[in-house]
């Protein structure tokens, strides 16, 4: 348990990712400056602190992307130069595929296997046409099921980051439900995605770290995944007992909340909008980490992903 290796990942999502951040009607207009501005001010920021550092990017390439701008991989033609320098350097250019189906003037989580499967097909197609072919997935709004691991082997991915273990929210908003998801990676059950079994997808599910978080707003901690945006007052109180215990870490994080121009009026009690809060995360997991005497590491995620099946081909516990 002296190793530890960390995979920093970056979703790709809309700039108003969130409604904390602002209103339901505002995360309909569009904008990508987090891509535009923010990848690269990232990119930077890390190589300051750690340079050579590899990053993982998660990109938005599915059905609601090409409704909206005609095709699946949009976003990874309109900054084909960003992510072809990216990858060029040694980061990963990962699949972030919210899976929706239209509801009336909105959308809504798509459940039903065949439409799932087609949707994530022609997705992969438009992504591997575009030149990039990703081993790693991750579906938007934390959406599980055994039919999207189905389809993660039908389209040949071998890795899944999606899971948020210890966390359940089933309402009219959300489908999450990773309460008894282990916090290391593990193939899943065909019988159920959540936990390991046999007999077992192909894909290796490699969770999101998690560890109690307490908001400004929070009575208590919550568990949330480890966020390089959350302000680092805010994950101080778990970060120990995480680096302590965890057998890697799998960090995520939206550009544009590390983005000032996007704080909400009055600030936030959770995101920082300030990109160098990130670094000073950084510095206290590297802190932590050396406290606990671990190696820490950071690696792609695909790279954690190999050895994690290497570990699991061998029946000895993953990495």
């Amino acid at each position: 348990m002296r190793d530890l290796p960390a995979a920093l990942t970056f979703d790709l999502d809309p700039d108003i990712f969130d409604e904390s951040i602002s209103s339901s009607n505002a995360r309909t207009k569009l904008s990508w400056r987090g891509i535009s501005e923010g990848v690269p001010a990232i990119r930077d920021a890390i190589d300051a602190f750690l340079p050579g550092v590899p990053v993982t990017w998660f990109v938005r390439v599915d059905n609601q992307i090409a409704d909206i701008y005609g095709r699946p991989g949009h976003l990874l033609e309109a900054h084909r130069d960003l992510f072809e320098n990216l990858q060029a350097r040694g980061d990963e250019i990962a699949w972030h595929p919210h899976l929706y189906r239209r509801s009336g003037d909105g959308w809504e989580q798509e459940t039903e296997d065949t439409a799932l499967l087609t949707a994530m097909h022609a997705a992969i197609a438009d992504m591997r046409a575009l030149g990039f072919d990703p081993l790693c997935g991750r579906i938007g709004e934390a959406y599980g099921s055994t039919g999207l691991m189905t389809a993660f082997d039908a389209c040949g991915i071998a890795f899944d980051s999606t899971a948020m273990p210890g966390r359940r929210r089933v309402d009219g908003e959300r489908m999450v439900d990773w309460l008894d998801t282990p916090c290391h990676a593990y193939r899943p059950s065909k019988a159920d995605h959540r936990v390991p079994g046999s007999p077992a997808h192909e894909v290796v599910e490699i969770p999101m770290s998690m560890l109690k978080v307490k908001a400004r707003y929070d009575a208590e901690p919550f568990l949330r995944y480890l966020d390089l945006s959350y302000r680092t007052e805010a994950v101080a109180g778990g970060m120990d007992a995480l680096v302590s215990a965890a057998r890697s870490l799998v960090t995520v994080t939206h550009p544009s909340a590390l983005m000032p121009e996007f704080a909400p009026k009055g600030g936030h009690g959770l995101l920082s909008f300030d990109l160098a809060n990130m670094t000073r995360t950084l510095r206290l997991l590297a802190e932590a980490a050396d406290a606990a005497g671990r190696d820490l590491r950071f690696v792609t995620l695909a790279a954690l992903g190999e050895a994690c099946r290497e570990r699991l081909e061998r029946h000895v516990p993953a990495a």
